[in-house]
């Protein structure tokens, strides 16, 4: 059942509802799958596979200590990030004499004799941190042993959330600049109008049963203020915003089944600008039990 996002009438909405994101990508993920989501809650550090680090002078490091060039985040594979991390730190002691090192954090720092910083850490040290790694405009990020969920980068700020009428279509929607309350509006109805029917087609996502969160994604569902559970939405019923990590950080609502296709676009004016994702059904998944 193939639909045209132009021929969906959105300015007829279902709800439509404001949450508050503080930098990171938002995740869509079906209510059983974010049941098992646990945002940037700590990983038993068995599970990491990685040391992480960063500092200003990684070109001054030996070869072996920049596998990812001589500039910017290093993620070195290993089957000991703990030993690998004892050793990356008496090395800088060994090479800069006079070098101090703070073990009191799960992210090291090391102090060069003029003032420069390393920090390492073991990584990954959250599902988070797992589902932004590489993460460009959007991706679908596959955590537990079955569960998976969209996301969408977003920026520090609000996102809108607005569910279509026939609850086929999920607009998200963040205004990145705007001259004043008047300006924020019309960025916001663009989002609401814009034909993206030339637009590149972006990546699928499954809706299996109804229920649907969309998150600040460092959110875990042990950040939820009280449970939920499907009987708190509905074919009919509003969104209902969630309190969690940050107060109206998360939103339960109800999406037809079906399989999703995403649109993303950013707009500028002068006055504002508006950067949106569109997740449309295209397949109501009858042909495709």
């Amino acid at each position: 059942m193939e639909q045209n996002v132009d021929e969906i009438d959105t300015s007829t909405r279902a709800w439509s509802g404001d949450i508050g994101c503080e930098g990171g990508p938002v995740l869509v993920a079906n209510l059983d799958d974010f049941q098992r989501w646990h945002g940037s809650d700590p990983l038993d550090r068995a599970s990491a596979t990685e040391l992480h680090y960063w500092s200003q002078f990684t070109a001054e490091l030996p070869e072996q200590w920049h596998p990812n060039g001589r500039a910017g985040h290093q993620y070195l594979a290993t089957a000991d990030p703990s030993a690998c991390r004892d050793a990356l730190m008496s090395m800088l002691v060994e090479r800069w004499p006079g070098t101090t090192v703070d073990r009191s954090n799960g992210s090291w720092r090391a102090t060069l004799p003029d003032g420069r910083l390393l920090h390492a850490a073991l990584s990954p040290d959250s599902e988070y941190e797992r589902a932004i790694r590489d993460l460009g405009s959007e991706a679908i990020h596959h955590f537990g042993s079955s569960a998976m969920g969209y996301l969408w980068s977003a920026a520090p700020g609000v996102v809108r959330i607005t569910l279509a009428e026939q609850r086929d279509l999920l607009l998200l929607s963040q205004v990145e600049y705007a001259d004043d309350d008047v300006d924020e509006q019309a960025a916001h109805a663009h989002a609401l109008t814009a034909d993206l029917s030339q637009a590149a087609p972006g990546i699928q996502y499954r809706v299996t049963c109804g229920p649907v969160v969309v998150a600040w994604s460092p959110n875990s569902v042990r950040d939820l203020s009280r449970p939920i559970d499907s009987a708190d939405t509905g074919p009919s019923a509003p969104g209902l915003l969630l309190d969690m990590a940050t107060d109206g950080s998360g939103a339960l609502l109800w999406l037809a089944p079906g399989l999703y296709r995403s649109t993303l676009q950013y707009h500028e004016q002068d006055s504002w600008a508006v950067s949106c994702c569109r997740l449309q059904r295209v397949d109501d998944l009858k042909e495709n039990p």
